[in-house]
């Protein structure tokens, strides 16, 4: 009997005994990092990022310096990004059997969740009075919708009609305030490593911004590039090396449009009142701010003039990655959490080109005249480098100022293509169809009226179109050329002019017309 009792006894004592921990090892930070960022390849050039949802990514190689305990352990590389990827992680320098990322990250949902059932603080602002009031109270329910007990009975957050907070006593051990990696190593025999961490991130993203001059008569431009780097990350990465990947990549969508789902719902809490959305009258009210418990932080110093200048040595360089480009920036910058930097990447001087008033007809009707700044994309025209696509903003200088005279977007442009910067419509050049020629059976005669009201000559061309079903016909009365499938007329229209185009619309596809429409042809 008391035999089987020692061992009732040895295995209770056994079975309430904590386990022993394993010996875990902390990295505080990267002692070296290399942040390449990647475009949202679905983002047209013309559409800006989305600074809270930027949906291109970066590729994140840490260098840390850890000393390690023999035997097996486990690695925390704190400071990861925190739409860290966890199963593109990959780890060099030590034997790894299992990885796992700490999502108990220090955040308003964290601290709800781990309070779930537990006494806070609800500090409420009373219209009435001016003042606040603070009362204990109970959260009955998770994140997603919280619910408080009081003296007065059961509410839903924020569904009062009055501001109000919820303030906790104490950050709890298990919520991390950075984002955390660990990983399980393998039987070792201690000492110091150096561990090279490297692994996709979500919400990172980068585009090109142009700023283009144009010269008296639109004949050149000086031409400056900026890549522009967006991180809606936690995590800031100093003093890093930075590359931009301009071109397509493709990635598995499916798996990174569920990561960015489970971030924004890991980082929003609900608070729906039911059943309009609030019960209350205090939308849009601003309550005073409560009293502070310590003084703000200093601002931010101010932007260093050196860090914007453009000179030979600052411009980010161009490397040929396969088919991709990589430009890199040439000295360490910082890669801050949720912000946003540009960097440049492209000084010309002197790019060769010429502005064109280009018209699109469609049977029998014209569209607006739009500004094309063509150029040629060699290094005879001042070029001669590839393009990632971006935004462009065109400035002249009038009346001794610099003034916007257009802005437009361009794809990624190789060397050799021509490159079309649209600058928008165009008020002093414009165009109209007049149906009064003559006609015959299955044709009529269509006139194209240009006029010029700038004090200067320009270049126009017309680009015919045919129509969906392919059975409009032309002949034209001047002299024609193809270009991208389409017959085009280019005529060079002399200030405070007009000219005219004539050319007939056939609505049949006989043989005599196809000769026909060959006559004026180039």
């Amino acid at each position: 009997m008391l035999r089987l009792l020692y061992r009732i006894g040895l295995v209770a004592a056994l079975w309430s005994a904590p386990l022993q921990a394993q010996d875990a090892v902390t990295s505080a930070g990267p002692d070296a990092v290399e942040v390449s960022l990647y475009r949202d390849s679905g983002r047209a050039p013309d559409d800006a990022i989305d600074r809270n949802w930027p949906e291109g990514f970066a590729l994140v190689s840490e260098t840390r310096l850890v000393t390690l305990p023999p035997g097996p352990t486990t690695i925390r590389f704190e400071g990861v990004a925190s739409g860290i990827d966890p199963a593109s992680a990959l780890v060099r320098g030590v034997g790894v059997e299992e990885k796992n990322q700490d999502a108990n990250l220090l955040s308003e949902r964290g601290l709800l969740d781990h309070f779930t059932g537990q006494s806070v603080t609800v500090r409420r602002f009373n219209q009435a009075s001016g003042k606040y009031i603070e009362e204990p109270a109970l959260i009955r329910s998770g994140a997603s919708s919280v619910v408080l007990e009081t003296v007065a009975g059961f509410e839903a957050l924020r569904c009062t009609g009055l501001a109000q907070t919820l303030v906790f006593d104490r950050v709890p051990q298990s919520l991390s305030p950075k984002p955390t990696l660990s990983v399980k190593v393998a039987d070792q025999p201690g000492g110091q490593y150096n561990v090279t961490l490297t692994y996709l991130a979500d919400r990172f993203d980068w585009q090109a911004n142009y700023v283009a001059e144009l010269n008296a008569d639109a004949s050149a431009m000086a031409l400056r590039g900026w890549m522009t780097l967006v991180s809606a990350d936690t995590t800031s990465f100093v003093a890093a090396d930075t590359n931009a990947i301009a071109g397509q990549v493709f990635r598995s969508t499916g798996g990174e449009n569920e990561r960015l789902a489970r971030a924004r719902r890991r980082q929003s809490v609900s608070y729906n009142c039911w059943p309009i959305g609030t019960t209350g009258a205090f939308r849009g009210y601003n309550a005073p701010e409560p009293p502070r418990l310590f003084s703000p932080p200093p601002p931010p110093p101010a932007m260093s003039v050196d860090a914007i200048v453009v000179t030979g040595t600052r411009i980010a360089r161009r490397e040929d990655l396969g088919d991709l480009k990589l430009y890199r920036i040439p000295f360490p910058t910082t890669v801050a959490a949720n912000s946003q930097k540009q960097v440049a990447f492209l000084d010309k001087q002197e790019v060769k080109g010429e502005l064109i008033y280009r018209v699109e007809i469609q049977r029998a009707s014209v569209t607006e005249i739009k500004r094309i700044f063509r150029v040629e994309n060699t290094p005879e025209n001042g070029v001669g480098e590839p393009l990632p696509s971006g935004q462009v903003a065109f400035f002249q200088r009038a009346l001794g100022y610099r003034q916007l005279v257009g802005e437009g977007a361009t794809r990624d442009k190789a060397v050799g293509e021509v490159i079309e910067f649209a600058l928008g419509g165009a008020d002093n050049v414009t165009a109209e169809t007049d149906y009064s020629g003559t006609s015959g059976e299955d044709w009529q005669e269509i006139v194209i009226i240009l006029r010029n009201a700038n004090p200067a000559a320009v270049t126009v061309e017309a680009e015919f179109a045919e129509d969906e079903a392919g059975a409009a016909r032309h002949r034209f009365a001047q002299r024609t050329f193809e270009r991208d499938g389409k017959r085009v007329w280019r005529v060079l229209l002399p200030a405070n002019a007009a000219a005219e185009f004539r050319y007939r619309l056939y609505n049949g596809s006989g043989e005599s017309t196809a000769s026909a429409e060959q006559e004026q042809t180039e």
